[in-house]
């Protein structure tokens, strides 16, 4: 299904056997989930689409009812249009109002404008069982999708509301029954030709060794993650948002999305990954590819911004590129997963530190004094670090907004020891020490 299309575009990147014109992903969702939506999202500048997931259960094409709550999103009146980036994301959201099957005429119609300007059409579903699954991956494929993208994630299970156990049987069931999801996946693989991507839930576990399972059924990737569910509660009136848990994120989701990601990464090598969880801003795509993803999704700071945000995410890449001189994706690509540390390594090739002040630049504020644990610091008209009982934690030189503080290597370990345990060095093992 890959076009001939070339591009030499610096943000050109590879995903399984997918060649997008830039990482950027309109993650599945109310963005892609009707005809002019995608063609919508197309024109907008995506790199690839993933369209809004249908399911074959009766419940998620009608529930739950759209919901959408922004906790600690603060506007500015003075301008209108200031964009925060630190807020909560709360949502209920139903799957497509079409069975997959039905949606199938939604990408025949969409996927020739998509294939025209050289963006690639990822098609996102749900099923129950193996034969509800491979209809649909086989239908999805005949009408023009570049990939498929198997939800193991969201929906949820329609818990109360299920005509039939079966219909529990649906998306986050798969990553916590990852053993079924690989028979799945092989059954998927062994009748189409298209990059397969599977889609995990944050609320499963072991996902090394489950994106190893789904890689030797033939899995191309992994997606990681949609959100799971989260509770948040307006103190004023005692009330839970959107009526109890719902699914949510935030920028500060990004780091456990990355570290999974980067995880996968290091031990799955030939597995594409697509990260997103968390992501709002350009550099946090940055991130995410540094950490190992092959692109990264964006769906809910599309939704709140408007599509004109994918330029300015584009653009923010761009100019990030021009300004360090890298010459394409595969510059930065896995850069700092590779140089992630083992407890091993951290222990035989990091020396410890401690802080040091330049009196000319301290302000004697005692900022610093209120952040050291170890009772290091001490402050009159200017901050003093005893050395001897300074740990190196560096959370000093970090809060200091004079830059006063200064962080250095030690050349003797057993310096660094003896400040740990400054406090009570009474209490230390004999073999303390020695190592």
């Amino acid at each position: 299904m890959e076009t001939d299309l070339q591009n030499t575009n610096v943000l050109s990147t590879k995903l399984a056997s997918l060649t997008l014109k830039n990482p950027i992903v309109a993650g599945g969702g109310p963005l892609a989930g009707t005809v002019e939506h995608i063609k919508r999202c197309v024109d907008a500048g995506f790199g690839a689409v993933v369209t809004k997931t249908a399911s074959t259960v009766w419940y998620l094409q009608h529930f739950p009812r759209p919901l959408y709550k922004l906790v600690g999103y603060k506007t500015d009146p003075s301008d209108h249009y200031y964009e925060p980036d630190d807020y909560f994301w709360l949502h209920r959201e139903h799957n497509s109002s079409f069975t997959p099957m039905n949606f199938v005429k939604i990408i025949e119609q969409a996927a020739p404008y998509a294939h025209s300007k050289n963006c690639k059409l990822i098609g996102s579903y749900s099923a129950r069982f193996t034969d509800e699954w491979t209809q649909i991956a086989t239908a999805y494929e005949a009408a023009g999708c570049h990939a498929l993208e198997i939800n193991f994630c969201c929906p949820f299970p329609p818990e109360g509301l299920a005509k039939s156990p079966d219909d529990n049987r649906v998306g986050i069931y798969y990553t916590k029954h990852p053993e079924e999801g690989a028979k799945i996946v092989e059954a998927i693989k062994q009748l189409v030709k298209i990059p397969v991507f599977v889609k995990l839930s944050p609320d499963g576990s072991g996902f090394v060794e489950m994106a190893k399972l789904f890689e030797n059924a033939g899995a191309d990737g992994v997606t990681m993650f949609a959100n799971n569910k989260m509770l948040r509660v307006d103190i004023e009136t005692g009330l839970p948002e959107i009526y109890g848990p719902g699914p949510g994120t935030a920028g500060a989701f990004k780091a456990m999305a990355m570290r999974f990601a980067a995880e996968v990464k290091q031990e799955c090598s030939k597995l594409a990954v697509m990260g997103g969880r968390g992501a709002i801003t350009w550099q946090d795509g940055i991130e995410f590819l540094m950490a190992g993803s092959d692109a990264v999704q964006y769906c809910s700071p599309v939704m709140i911004r408007g599509l004109d945000y994918v330029k300015k995410l584009i653009e923010g890449m761009e100019s990030y590129f021009a300004r360090k001189s890298y010459k394409g994706v595969e510059d930065i690509k896995e850069i700092a997963m590779r140089k992630i540390y083992t407890n091993t390594q951290l222990a035989k090739d990091v020396k410890s530190l401690y802080a040091k002040v330049d009196p000319s630049r301290c302000v004697g504020c005692g900022r610093c004094k209120k952040s050291c644990w170890y009772d290091a610091i001490s402050v009159a008209k200017c901050a003093g670090i005893v050395k001897k009982r300074c740990a190196g934690c560096s959370l000093c030189s970090q809060v200091c907004s004079a830059g006063a503080i200064s962080m250095h290597e030690r050349e003797n370990e057993r310096e660094h020891f003896e400040a740990m345990a400054m406090a009570h060095p009474d209490l230390v093992t004999e073999d303390y020490y020695s190592i």
